[in-house]
């Protein structure tokens, strides 16, 4: 059996469980630009499966997630911000404002390089930012846009 399932038989032909779950996404970069819980899981998860994450935070603005903290969970002076963890393990992030010049060129430069673009931007936003389906398809013909709304 491929270890694609959460038990896989060995050689003496009992379950085992596995350690790891499968990299099916191996090689496959994506760039996020989301926040709070819906789209940032379904990167984490991505990330799980072996994807190379990147999640774009506005650096004087970041996902407002940070600032949920969950009472006796943190330890010392430290706020531990369990659900941000959750939803955003595995990843890899950069500040970035993509309004100013600068920030939208090397937000272009990530995006020229992915596979896939996840936000849950409103579309006002996306418009703005330059960073709607037609943006981003010009450039990156081939970049799968994934857009989650409530």
């Amino acid at each position: 059996m491929s270890g694609s399932l959460a038990t896989r038989r060995a050689a003496d032909g009992q379950l085992r469980r596995e350690t790891e779950p499968m990299k099916v996404f191996e090689g496959i970069r994506v760039v996020e630009m989301a926040s709070y819980l819906f789209v940032p899981a379904a990167g984490a998860i991505l990330a799980d499966w072996g994807a190379d994450v990147i999640k774009i935070e506005h650096p004087k603005r970041p996902d407002p997630m940070r600032n949920l903290v969950v009472a006796e969970m943190s330890s010392g002076d430290e706020a531990f911000d369990a659900i941000m963890h959750q939803s955003n393990r595995g990843k890899r992030g950069i500040g970035l404002d993509v309004s100013e010049e600068a920030g939208h060129e090397v937000f272009g430069r990530l995006v020229r390089d992915a596979d896939v673009f996840l936000t849950n931007l409103l579309p006002e936003s996306r418009h703005r930012l330059g960073v709607d389906v037609d943006d981003l398809r010009r450039l990156n013909p081939q970049i799968v846009y994934a857009c989650g709304s409530g």
